[in-house]
């Protein structure tokens, strides 16, 4: 698995739909952003999503925020799990963080477009190889 994470400052999607431009946008402020890329090797670690909640939790902390958005991104590696596992991994990541955090899960399986705007410490900018 992997996670690219962000603190943001703000953060937006909405559906992508070449048809019209006539989506709602989603909000959050004050966020961390998490893509995650789910690989095919995940489905047999048992504890990959201990991991994965555990360095969320641990920014979370260190950026001073409880609200978390998290973001199938399947581009972060060459080995991809099937969709069925990504997303039930996600939601799975999802449930742990809502006993100690606001998560909230971007619907899967569409094409969205996005606005991040990230902020500058060090700390703002994360990339964990589970």
């Amino acid at each position: 698995m992997k996670l690219l994470m962000f603190h943001a400052e703000s953060f937006w999607y909405k559906p992508y739909n070449s048809a019209s431009t006539e989506t709602e946008k989603t909000s959050f402020e004050n966020c961390l952003v998490i893509f995650i890329h789910v690989e095919e090797i995940d489905k047999d670690k048992g504890d990959v999503i201990g991991k994965a909640v555990g360095n969320i939790k641990w920014l979370a902390d260190k950026n001073k925020t409880n609200s978390v958005v998290l973001h199938s991104f399947a581009h972060l590696s060459n080995s991809k799990s099937d969709p069925e596992t990504a997303n039930e991994m996600i939601k799975k990541i999802s449930e742990k963080l809502k006993k100690n955090l606001s998560a909230h899960i971007v619907p899967f399986g569409q094409f969205y477009e996005f606005s991040v705007h990230v902020l500058g410490p060090s700390l703002a900018k994360v990339f964990k190889d589970l």
